[in-house]
């Protein structure tokens, strides 16, 4: 993981498409891990809705505080796991996410990205609202929480064009 702060050189000193190739089509950027010694626990617990709710507003008020997930290249095509256990793309060591809990679909042709949970006991938000078995499409500004962890998704260009100031407080485009 990089911090916004750290990777905010990177934006400013590449143009959009040396950006892209070193980040990839998307981001998804959180709040710091947590500190608690439960966090990465073997079985899963139950995630608290207002808990999830508090992570929404604070992705969107303390950027230069959060940190971008590094993520596997994609290619054309690709799907990336998401869960607790080793053995997903991205790992998440918190007890109120499944041992495989979602997945995330990228299509470079239509460049969109679609989310679906895995049947996890705590579920998969978009923006708040549970998303159940079903495929979800993903907007830039769009956030993902799995459990109590929350992800702001963002195009690259989108990030791109935060990290130099030519995005003031937008959320979506």
């Amino acid at each position: 993981m990089i911090s916004v702060k750290e990777l905010r050189a990177l934006g400013t000193s590449l143009p959009l498409e040396g950006f892209r190739r070193q980040l990839g089509p998307f981001a998804l950027i959180q709040r710091p891990p947590s500190e608690d010694p439960t966090a990465g626990a073997n079985t899963t617990r139950v995630a608290d809705p207002k808990v999830i709710e508090q992570g929404i507003v604070s992705l969107l008020f303390e950027f230069d505080e959060l940190i971008v997930a590094l993520l596997p290249p994609l290619e054309a095509t690709d799907a990336l796991t998401i869960g607790r256990i080793t053995g997903n793309d991205l790992v998440l060591e918190d007890g109120s996410v499944s041992k495989q809990h979602a997945r995330l679909h990228w299509s470079q042709s239509e460049r969109r990205c679609t989310v679906k949970d895995m049947g996890s006991r705590n579920g998969t938000f978009l923006n708040g609202t549970l998303i159940m078995d079903r495929e979800v499409t993903l907007r830039d500004g769009d956030i993902l929480s799995f459990g109590h962890v929350q992800f702001w998704f963002l195009l690259t260009e989108t990030l791109h064009a935060r990290l130099r100031g030519e995005l003031a407080g937008a959320r979506r485009k």
